[in-house]
């Protein structure tokens, strides 16, 4: 945990879970100070004024900004376990929405898996806030039962990962926009079938290939971005 979350700026926490975790992993004591994001509002240190089995209170300092998130993802559904480390390390990166759809190779009953039930899914997506310590804003998250590309028509950089695809991020580096939100489409764990590709072909995605590898759908991801991030230059 390398930041702590806040609900608000009152500098309270009554999390069980959070609680547990600052006394028995972080030995937390009055006195000490962390880094600490409030949902929605900026970042900030703040110092334990107390501390007991049910409560900490903490005394803030004053907020800076967060940085935008930066990117969407389309997502193929996949395994629940899949799920849950993308909607915790997609955040961490800075996802600003992560759309979950049912690909022509997707498992139909993943779709109603427990992982997307509120409780669950804001757990991952928080772990992933505080992972990061500069992102603060909770991502969107959908889950549709159809291929969304249509829906995408619109957004003006996005882009579909593809084995066969002929380019890269660095042949499109001088073309890309980082002020302006990234759309990256990513196949589920069998991949995309070729009908998945043209629909997105046709709602303006460009293919583009990130390794000469076939990569877990999580690790398409996490290279995705970091490729992203290194062209970026903000890190």
């Amino acid at each position: 945990m390398n930041s702590l979350i806040l609900k608000n700026s009152a500098g309270i926490i009554s999390d069980p879970a959070v609680i547990q975790h600052m006394h028995e992993t972080l030995k937390a004591s009055i006195g000490d100070t962390f880094k600490c994001t409030i949902i929605d509002q900026g970042l900030c240190t703040g110092t334990i004024v107390s501390l007991n089995s049910q409560e900490c209170r903490m005394e803030l300092s004053t907020l800076k900004p967060f940085q935008p998130q930066w990117f969407n993802l389309v997502v193929g559904i996949s395994r629940p376990q899949t799920s849950k480390k993308i909607l915790e390390h997609a955040t961490t990166f800075g996802a600003k929405k992560i759309h979950f759809f049912k690909a022509e190779l997707s498992e139909k009953s993943y779709l109603t898996s427990k992982v997307f039930d509120d409780g669950e899914s804001m757990g991952h997506l928080l772990s992933g806030l505080s992972q990061s310590t500069i992102y603060g804003n909770i991502p969107v998250i959908k889950v549709d039962k159809f291929n969304p590309a249509d829906s995408y028509t619109h957004e003006p950089q996005k882009f579909i990962l593809d084995l066969n695809g002929s380019g890269n991020f660095l042949d499109l580096k001088s073309s890309i926009d980082f002020n302006t939100p990234i759309t990256l489409a990513i196949g589920p764990e069998r991949g995309f079938v070729s009908s998945d590709i043209e629909r997105f072909h046709q709602a303006g995605f460009k293919s583009v290939k990130i390794s000469s590898s076939v990569l877990r759908v999580e690790h398409a991801i996490y290279s995705a971005v970091s490729q992203l991030e290194l062209i970026r230059g903000k890190f």
